[in-house]
């Protein structure tokens, strides 16, 4: 249950998928080989942790370099705004969401990872619906960026980096997604430079220590390596792995983020990539606010992936299109209050979604997610395979 704004959340989630082998303990860095990968943690990123603490909006760094920044850009200050927003989001929808999850989605000690594609860098949410995976798989068309290098930035310049963290920090906190177009600025190069520093701030405000951070790549017959120990040469899609543990425990869990195009198209483009996704392990699958894209032909060949690795799947009605669904291989159970797409998303039709809401049992949801937020009008879909 999320607790205190100073303490971070102890919701503790963790895509997990096809390990990058490289051990712990080791800041950003490219090797040219995989090693045994290491799955209790022996130190941790110590840079990284004071640097990620700072622009969290966290007290706990030693660096120096932070305490003299501090009343030059009024720190204190844009720490109370963190953990007023933070608070808020807790009471309004994340601890509701966590006591939901713990009373309506399955366990299976097995089963140790969750996908999240079209996730952008939303490591939260999946987050609070899982909190004991070992690892987390996050895709998006949001670039990796980098973390800044507050020590060596003018402080006009720390302030205006916080400010863009603030504000991309609001629109996830409030409406449970981020904006796609909103995020292409938000997180680009003059802003906060990518989705790694924003994973790193939900992973420290969600009450983690940041082990190490690896850039990784798919290499032509799927194996995920970090980026200098591709075999066959290119590498077809980066991507970032952030290993972290718990305060409760010393098990590394992992996030990895790619940054790729997972359409047909994008798909067929990077064979590599496909092998990679057809080699995930029995997952918990979790789509929210995906643009309706696998409504759409062009996006059968993630749709059917997903129906061939996840032992579950829970989405809001943007995800998969309730026809497509084989009700002889997966148990649907819905919840909330459907309500037919609004905006932009209009002309999406799903009349077997709206009849099934109104002639089946459906569960409580009593809280709000995805593009219905701040109503009532919040459904969810929850796919269990037979």
């Amino acid at each position: 249950m999320l607790k205190s704004v100073k303490v971070p959340f102890s919701l503790l989630i963790i895509l997990l998928a096809v390990s990058c082998k490289q051990a712990p303990g080791v800041k950003e860095t490219k090797v040219t080989e995989k090693v045994p990968k290491t799955s209790v943690v022996s130190g941790y990123d110590n840079a990284t942790n004071d640097l990620v603490s700072f622009i969290s909006g966290m007290p706990d760094y030693k660096n120096g370099c932070y305490s003299t920044l501090e009343p030059k850009i009024k720190w204190q200050h844009y720490s109370n705004e963190v953990d007023s927003m933070f608070s808020s989001g807790n009471s309004i929808r994340m601890q509701k969401m966590a006591k939901w999850a713990g009373s309506e989605l399955i366990r299976n000690p097995s089963v140790t990872t969750v996908f999240y594609p079209f996730s952008g860098p939303d490591f939260l949410n999946a987050n609070i619906y899982y909190p004991d995976a070992d690892q987390y798989i996050l895709i998006g068309l949001e670039p990796i960026g980098e973390l800044p290098d507050i020590c060596n930035m003018r402080p006009d310049s720390v302030k205006s980096y916080l400010n863009s963290v603030k504000s991309t920090l609001r629109e996830l906190l409030k409406r449970s997604y981020f904006i796609t177009k909103r995020m292409n600025k938000d997180l680009s190069k003059t802003k906060v430079n990518g989705t790694l520093p924003m994973m790193s701030i939900l992973i420290k405000r969600t009450g983690h220590q940041i082990v190490s951070v690896h850039r990784i790549g798919i290499d032509s017959l799927g194996n995920c390596q970090v980026i200098d120990g591709l075999k066959n040469g290119k590498c077809f899609v980066r991507g970032v792995k952030i290993e972290f543990t718990s305060p409760s425990s010393n098990k590394i869990q992992s996030v990895l983020y790619f940054k790729t195009d997972i359409s047909d198209k994008g798909l067929e483009n990077t064979p590599g990539f496909k092998k990679y996704l057809a080699g995930i392990p029995p997952s918990y699958t979790f789509l929210k606010a995906a643009s309706f894209l696998m409504h759409n032909n062009d996006f059968k060949e993630i749709r059917n992936c997903l129906f061939d690795v996840s032992l579950t799947i829970l989405q809001d009605d943007s995800g998969i299109a309730y026809k497509y669904f084989d009700k002889e291989k997966w148990k649907i159970k819905l919840y909330g209050k459907y309500s037919k797409p609004k905006g932009e998303f209009s002309y999406i039709k799903e009349p077997d979604l709206e009849e099934a809401f109104k002639k089946s049992e459906v569960g409580t949801l009593p809280y709000y997610l995805g593009y219905n937020w701040g109503t009532d009008h919040t459904s969810l879909l929850y796919a269990i395979k037979n």
